[in-house]
């Protein structure tokens, strides 16, 4: 039960923005860095979607280069530049939109940096105050903080341990966006994890690059991510939804007192909204390789 993993392989694959010259005699500029993870989850935002063939729209990208080259390319990625890989015609393309207000984080060390850009208001554990009993989410937890959950559950859970980790994570999400009591009982929180699962309103990753479906994700295990789960509910559905998994499966024994109430959650909430791997830069081994 306390095998040590070996860590995924980080895998890489280039994309670059080129800006056209503003004036006449002046060459056109690639700034180019390595694409290493990105989430698409087009129904969770209004802008998700676009038109134009191949070109996506993320809510997650995690790129890498040298300090220079993930600086220019991260201030051209914010002004609006599309970035795409280098096979022009069939390769994959990215937009960030500036007025969707992602949020950059960036990681350095030596003469490499690791960028995360996101869309907080998809993965933050706390929505915002306009948006309470808005059941709209992706769950995607460090593997690091699983992994350390699970160690600490094994003897309790048995090999139920890390997926029993997973469904405390997610149980948090639902507990921070719905004012509806929730039973502090972790084999109730798989129970319910497991159920959610199956619901028209939960999904997991699917599809393809080209047909990427509601939720599709690409590169996560190599940055220290478990698979994203998307949950995006109706308040009246999950209610009634919550009552059945309530009777079908928190045990009878369980006291008042040990349902914690709406924002009481045991999972700790990181100072930023996305939370990141312990020691990402090392776990990738980034640096000395760029």
């Amino acid at each position: 039960m306390n095998e040590t993993r070996t860590p995924p392989p980080v895998t890489r694959r280039t994309i670059s923005i080129e800006t056209k010259p503003t004036q006449e005699g002046r060459k056109t500029r690639t700034f180019s860095v390595d694409l290493l993870a990105w989430v698409l989850a087009n129904p969770m935002w209004s802008l998700g979607s676009t038109s134009k063939e191949r070109t996506h729209r993320p809510v997650l990208l995690a790129f890498a280069g040298s300090t220079s080259a993930a600086r220019a390319f991260q201030a051209n990625l914010q002004a609006g530049h599309t970035a795409s890989e280098p096979n022009k015609g069939c390769g994959l393309r990215f937009e960030v939109p500036r007025s969707a207000s992602f949020r950059y984080e960036s990681t350095s060390k030596e003469d490499g940096t690791l960028t995360l850009v996101y869309l907080p208001s998809v993965f933050s554990l706390r929505p915002p105050t306009t948006e309470v009993d808005s059941l709209s989410f992706v769950c995607m937890p460090p593997s690091a903080w699983v992994d350390a959950q699970a160690a600490t559950l094994a003897r309790a859970m048995g090999s139920d341990a890390r997926e029993a980790a997973i469904a405390a994570y997610f149980v948090a999400f639902l507990d921070a966006h719905t004012a509806l009591p929730i039973a502090n009982d972790l084999r109730f929180h798989l129970a319910l994890f497991r159920a959610a699962r199956k619901e028209p309103w939960c999904r997991i990753p699917d599809g393809s690059e080209s047909d990427p479906g509601d939720l599709f994700a690409q590169g996560l295990p190599g940055i220290g991510f478990e698979p994203p789960v998307m949950c995006n509910a109706d308040p009246a559905a999950f209610a009634e939804f919550l009552a059945l998994q309530t009777a079908r499966h928190l045990p009878r024994e369980l006291q008042p007192q040990e349902v914690f109430p709406h924002g009481k959650t045991p999972v700790h909430r990181s100072r930023r909204v996305l939370p990141r791997s312990a020691a990402p830069a090392a776990q990738l081994s980034l640096f000395g390789a760029l």
